[in-house]
């Protein structure tokens, strides 16, 4: 282990008043005296400088992704329960075997390298779950309303377990379908809310479907989750995309008379039904917790371009038109956190391709909070044709690369568990494209040391902007960590070379009113920031290779010469080397599949997360952090459990201050508030210390 000394820039001055006096070394603190007034003038073509490319407004996720610091690529698996698809087997009480099954889904779940469990807790106005609402589904115990032995609480079970095995779970709900076939209708127990309440129901091809027009069914729907989130510490709430039924024999004309008076045709109420549904269902969710998750999985087109000129370029079943389900409205008024088009074609289907629809669900959630998840279908691999695009397995991994190198998707869901279990090369393969790999090399030590010089400033000079830069081998380097105090100018590098001072003023023109400017031009000072062509774009958001080039270059670490990186950064990538050396040394992990997204945006938590995890690697992290300390944050909540320690950090050290008393976590960072971040840290008392032997 390293010792960590913290030295303040008064003891700094102490000490260089000792060394003037003859002391060279002062407790094994090496510093370099030059001679006064080494000033020079900056050219800024001397300088060694990479610039950023502009970026662009994203929907980001997250930026750290090993050992659970950060949210990884989300990997979800459907468990199904109507008709004993996935659980159970088939219907019994036995609480043993119900355990049994539970435990080898989650066991596979695991070793494929899954982190989500969908689990179909209501498939028909039924449950698998104690519920004082619903009755107990038949498809769990074979009768409808009869409970598993010794009051056997499936849900509570997949829940522990799953947690246990670090498997996130999500209650999966079917809204308002109450028989899948007409037959059921006569099994139903006298306890169902179908039979307790018939005047919120009613029929579409003998089917019996709550009526989302009526008030009090939509109410029914919302207390049964309520039900679940007081009970139940599931990590979410999930929708799928059944919601009016597809043929429309059913009748519902009293209730639009009744509450459909403000609406010019029906359809349009009908729309309206479904988005007051799904916007009740959020403020629910988030009311409880708004760490908590709440998505829907659509059908993939939610409108042709031929019948909608926002819809996508396909020719396929549209859910707006046929079961009113607006997908497309919830994600931009941001009502659900995440998004999972059940996108069921192969890429180049003529009808409805795979990546147009990638694609157009991608332009869906851009500027939006929400999360895009790719529903993909599985069950498809069992296709038997040689000459078909879903015979074996290559589709479901064409798909999952294209997903991986997409701008704007985060994660997928599969249907269905199943489909998994009973194909080995279907196993094998999501085993083998959701692996991670760790090669890691241990950071070698960066020798820091300080070094003090004279500096004559004159009056007109910014302190802010004085810094020391060394020269080796004709190459000159800015010190990050250099400023101004008193006279001397202070610097902290594990540089070699001969070392100098300056004046490193930079101006932008489009930030002359900007609140931040002084942020700004201190970090830029250091080169660690950039601007492009005289401006420096301040709103718009940092990129997650360009945050990796700006830390390497915050804390000097040289690049290695490396060839292993993550197949999404190319070799002529102006971060390449940055991201190389990084992922080297364990400072960033990538999103699976050994890819980064290098070019997708960063949240605020992640960008204070990957810094101090830099900090940490680099043992200048002086001391633990205090319990609690980012709740003086009045959006606490917001803060993901991962990036609880580094906001806490920062914030007792006075690096994080908040907004109106607001850390805004799951905000984009953009390049103005990246740029007063870095300038707070490097003027904080992290970044005088150093590592000695």
């Amino acid at each position: 282990m390293m010792k960590r000394k913290i030295i303040s820039y008064a003891l700094l001055i102490f000490l260089a008043t000792k060394l003037m006096l003859g002391m060279n070394e002062y407790e094994g603190i090496n510093i370099e005296i030059f001679e006064p007034n080494n000033k020079v003038n900056e050219v800024n073509s001397t300088y060694e400088v990479i610039n950023e490319s502009s970026s662009v407004n994203v929907n980001e996720d997250t930026l750290l992704t090993s050992n659970n610091i950060e949210e990884k690529e989300f990997r979800g698996i459907w468990v199904s329960n109507i008709f004993n698809l996935d659980y159970p087997n088939k219907p019994t009480t036995n609480e043993e075997t119900l355990k049994s099954e539970a435990i080898k889904i989650l066991d596979n779940a695991k070793d494929m390298g899954f982190n989500a469990i969908i689990l179909q807790v209501r498939s028909s106005s039924d449950s698998i779950y104690n519920s004082k609402i619903f009755p107990w589904s038949k498809y769990l115990t074979g009768i409808q309303g009869k409970a598993p032995e010794n009051n056997f609480d499936p849900l509570q079970f997949f829940i522990e377990e799953a947690h246990n095995r670090g498997l996130e779970l999500h209650a999966w709900i079917n809204p308002y379908r109450i028989t899948k076939q007409p037959s059921d209708i006569n099994t139903l127990s006298l306890n169902n809310p179908a039979v307790l309440f018939p005047e919120l129901t009613f029929t579409s091809e003998g089917n019996l479907y709550f009526n989302p027009g009526e008030p009090k069914a939509r109410q029914l729907i919302v207390d049964g989750v309520k039900e679940i989130l007081d009970n139940y510490e599931v990590d979410g709430i999930h929708l799928d995309d059944y919601f009016y039924p597809s043929v429309k024999d059913y009748n519902d004309i009293k209730s639009f008379e009744q509450y459909g008076k403000n609406f010019y045709n029906i359809n349009d109420w009908r729309i309206n039904n479904n988005n007051l549904l799904v916007s009740e269902l959020n403020n629910l969710v988030h009311a409880k917790n708004p760490n908590l998750k709440f998505g829907v999985s659509p059908s993939g087109i939610w409108a042709n371009k031929s019948s909608n000129p926002l819809g996508s370029d396909t020719k396929g079943w549209e859910s707006l038109k046929n079961i009113y389900a607006d997908s497309r409205y919830w994600v931009k008024q941001n009502y659900v956190d995440y998004i999972v088009p059940q996108i069921y074609w192969n890429i180049g289907f003529e009808a409805a391709d795979y990546k147009i629809l990638v694609n157009w669900w991608s332009d869906v959630v851009k500027d939006t909070d929400v999360k895009l998840y790719i529903g993909q279908a599985a069950y498809k691999v069992y296709n038997t044709d040689p000459t078909s695009p879903w015979y074996g397995v290559n589709e479901i991994e064409r798909q999952i690369n294209l997903n991986r190198t997409s701008e704007y998707v985060d994660g997928y869901m599969m249907f269905r568990y199943k489909f998994f279990s009973t194909n080995p090369g279907l196993y094998n393969l999501i085993k083998e494209l959701n692996k991670e790999t760790n090669t890691q090399v241990e950071i070698p030590n960066q020798n820091y040391e300080y070094r003090i010089m004279e500096y004559d400033k004159n009056l007109n000079e910014n302190e802010d902007y004085i810094v020391m830069y060394s020269e080796a081998a004709g190459k000159k380097s800015i010190i990050p960590r250099s400023r101004y105090y008193d006279g001397k100018v202070i610097g902290i590098s594990n540089k070699t070379g001969s070392f100098y001072t300056t004046y490193n003023e930079k101006g932008f023109t489009d930030i002359n009113e900007h609140p931040l400017k002084e942020h700004i031009k201190y970090i830029a000072s250091r080169n660690i920031i950039l601007g492009y062509n005289g401006k420096f774009n301040p709103n718009i958001n940092i990129k997650r290779g360009d945050y990796v080039l700006m830390l390497m270059r915050l804390v000097e670490i040289e690049n290695t010469n490396v060839t292993d990186n993550f197949k999404d950064v190319n070799i002529n990538d102006y971060y390449y080397n940055e991201i190389s050396t990084a992922k080297k040394y364990g400072l960033i992990n990538g999103v699976g599949y050994n890819l980064f997204a290098p070019e997708k945006g960063v949240t605020r938590q992640d960008l204070f997360v990957m810094t101090y995890r830099a900090l940490d690697a680099l043992n200048m992290i002086s001391d633990e952090t205090i319990a609690d300390s980012h709740n003086i944050y009045k959006d606490k909540d917001e803060i993901s459990e991962y990036a609880l320690e580094a906001i806490g950090y920062f914030t007792q050290k006075n690096v994080l201050t908040g907004d109106n008393g607001n850390v805004k976590p799951m905000i984009m960072a953009n390049r103005s508030e990246t740029a007063a971040f870095l300038a707070k840290l490097l003027k904080s008392e992290i970044m005088i210390m150093t590592t000695v032997e």
